[in-house]
């Protein structure tokens, strides 16, 4: 879709303010059909050229600097009007009347809108200046369109304080929810627990979608933000949260540090995952054994090896669902300072858990608990030799209530993956990469979706709201999927020989890339008229690679949302074809048996209906094994299989024809045992 068309399903009232793209784009083309400067230097940015405006770079940048200002501006105002008029909200839920609840709901939900439109404003105009500096450099043969969108991440737009926004946002409607029921507490605090068992379904969100994802949640779970109340969060409504500014001659710094919020929606959480060189976990994992285990370090913010940074040491446990156990996480906590130690196998557990009972520390039940995955962990690494081999990093935030766990949303934007693996292991401190560590570059993928966890506890489906809302944004449902498989399938695949079922969508995705990539260093070969000629029509079309075509189908038993198609094989399902196959063969020989009998006998008669039951068989025989097929082809292809509960692989007709066929062969038996029990009478 064009950006044209894209902006013109935004409010009409915001239009106006986005970069005037169509212009920009003629102005580029018309610039590349001029003399060449003689003072320019093709292939290369000279920085004079940028403040000079007598050359087309020049004269470019003072056009793209008028717009950014436009931007700027009106983005930064819009966002101090939704943060003002959610204030007011907050304050008005505090003391809403009966009658004005669904009013009060109308408000609050317009004022949603407007922070997806926001989100939409700062993304489009983002990509649109994007586009047209990579054009200028496309049709002129300069390189300054790196350095632009670098120079872009310091733009106010671009640093627009969502977070405030969305957290007041979720506080107008936990306020609004209030006013009818008052069962939650006002002041609960979510802890987490040292043990999840839950059952968990995983989405794939677009990024373009992730702010309406959030606007559509918190109307009915408030946020979750760890250690922080629904007090703490009403700190935004205090009258210097935010300050009245007046943008016009205001400078950069000054506009950044005015939305220099302490509150954040989403908390950075980093996990490095242990597996050994010969990938032993992960195939595992991957294989669905039962009692598979994976082992994970995890921290929450920032870590920069501080020695009392807690670090929250994992066990995952798969249960396959058919052996009545339900999969499990469980945890322990030790201070990173022993880390090192932990993983070397020469940490004194048993001191350590003596030391937290003589000061008090957690519960009886909880340390025992810890203990035991703390003993469980360490036996792990040392016989199966596990080393740090790959580390997620990303944002989340999370929705449920403080004092109940039984239905719990997450969502996981950002994600990057990191190599951790070490030829030998980690011989000396620290235990993980740090960030003065020298990376290639193909040690850091960047996953392109945000992550949604539905995670359900003693919940047998998703509310009614969610699964629309999940139609609304398009998710993709993914059935089993991993982190971990992921980054294991990309950053070390000589290690695995089986493959996610979803890692030929993002191969095929990072070869169109790669592909893209080729085909520019190609017309930069071209002359300008040449690649003036391949421009005329040219779409929007950069967005067409943010995230990969994935080969999906409509879920049922949804509201819309999809399904990836999965094209991996399930053993059961085709052995139990096989099966089927012999069964319905069996049957099949029971006629053939009386058709050669019949085909022998001296009457002409019989002869003729052996022969009759004998075609019949050749037909039966061709029919299953063409169902044979067909069936396995539905398993392969996996259009039946796990997607749809309702859906039949069983052959309706089968039973019928089975039966109808021993039928005529029990009719014959018996009637020339009763002939012949009557001729041996009567003679």
């Amino acid at each position: 879709m064009g950006f044209t068309k894209k902006v013109s399903q935004e409010p009409a009232d915001w239009q106006q303010f986005y970069v005037n793209y169509e212009e920009l784009k003629q102005a580029v083309i018309n610039m590349a059909e001029e003399e060449e400067d003689p003072s320019s230097g093709r292939g290369r940015l000279m920085t004079a050229d940028m403040l000079d405006d007598t050359t087309k770079m020049g004269r470019f940048q003072g056009m793209l600097r008028a717009e950014l200002n436009k931007v700027n501006d009106f983005a930064c105002v819009k966002h101090e009007d939704i943060f003002l008029g959610l204030r007011k909200v907050c304050a008005q839920c505090k003391k809403l009347q009966p009658d004005e609840i669904e009013n009060k709901a109308a408000n609050i939900r317009e004022l949603g809108e407007q922070i997806v439109h926001l989100d939409s404003f700062v993304r489009l105009n983002y990509v649109g200046f994007q586009t047209l500096t990579e054009k200028f450099d496309d049709l002129l043969g300069t390189a300054g369109s790196a350095l632009f969108v670098s120079g872009l991440h310091c733009e106010p737009f671009c640093n627009i304080r969502f977070d405030d926004i969305l957290i007041l946002l979720g506080l107008a409607w936990a306020l609004w929810r209030t006013a009818q029921s008052s069962e939650q507490s006002k002041d609960a605090t979510w802890k987490p627990p040292e043990s999840f068992i839950r059952n968990t379904s995983k989405y794939w969100v677009a990024p373009e979608n992730v702010v309406l994802l959030k606007t559509r949640i918190v109307e009915h779970l408030p946020y979750l933000i760890f250690g922080a109340s629904q007090t703490e969060q009403e700190k935004l409504l205090e009258p210097f949260a935010l300050l009245d500014l007046e943008y016009d001659g205001l400078d950069d710094q000054k506009a950044l540090s005015a939305y220099s919020g302490t509150m954040e929606e989403s908390q950075l959480l980093s996990s490095v995952y242990f597996d050994s060189p010969e990938a032993t976990s992960y195939q595992e994992r991957i294989r669905r054994e039962e009692g598979a285990r994976l082992v994970r370090f995890r921290w929450y913010g920032e870590n920069s090896q501080e020695p009392d940074k807690e670090i929250y040491v994992e066990r995952k446990i798969h249960h396959e669902g058919w052996g009545g156990k339900k999969s499990a996480k469980e945890r322990c906590v030790l201070p990173q300072e022993d880390i090192f130690d932990f993983m070397k196998g020469k940490f004194d557990i048993d001191g350590y858990f003596k030391q937290l009972e003589e000061q008090g520390m957690y519960s009886e039940k909880a340390r025992k608990n810890m203990k035991g995955i703390a003993v469980e962990v360490n036996k792990l690494i040392q016989d199966k030799k596990l080393q740090p081999i790959i580390r997620t990093s990303y944002y989340r935030c999370a929705f449920q209530l403080a004092t109940d766990n039984k239905v719990r949303i997450s969502l996981d934007t950002q994600m990057s993956l990191l190599n951790e693996y070490m030829a030998g292991g980690h011989q000396n401190k620290p235990w993980c990469h740090i960030a003065s560590d020298s990376l290639q570059r193909d040690d850091v993928y960047r996953f392109p979706y945000a992550i949604l966890e539905i995670k359900l506890q003693d919940v047998s489906e998703a509310p009614l709201w969610l699964r629309q809302t999940l139609n609304d944004i398009s998710a993709i449902q993914v059935h089993k999927f991993s982190k971990f498989q992921h980054a294991m399938a990309f950053l070390h695949p000589q290690r695995v020989p089986i493959l996610p079922h979803w890692h030929k969508d993002f191969q095929e995705w990072q070869n169109k890339k790669d592909d893209a990539e080729a085909n520019f260093r190609r017309r930069q070969k071209l002359s300008s008229k040449e690649r003036i000629q391949m421009t005329q029509g040219s779409s929007f079309t950069e967005l067409d690679l943010t995230v990969p075509a994935v080969e999906k189908v409509v879920a049922p038993q949804g509201e819309g949302h999809f399904l990836k198609d999965m094209e991996n094989l399930d053993p059961k399902a085709v052995f139990a074809n096989e099966r089927t196959l012999l069964h319905y063969a069996e049957k099949g020989m029971y006629v053939a048996a009386v058709a050669v009998v019949a085909m022998n006998h001296d009457s002409r008669d019989v002869k003729i209906f052996g022969l009759i039951l004998a075609a019949l068989t050749f037909t039966y025989y061709v029919w299953i094994l063409v169902a044979y097929f067909q069936r396995l082809s539905e398993i392969t292809g996996r259009s039946k299989v796990v997607k749809n509960r309702e859906a039949r692989l069983d052959w309706e007709a089968g039973p019928w024809l089975a039966a109808g066929m021993v039928l005529v062969v029990l009719v014959y038996t018996l009637s020339k045992a009763w002939t012949g029990a009557t001729t041996h009478h009567y003679q």
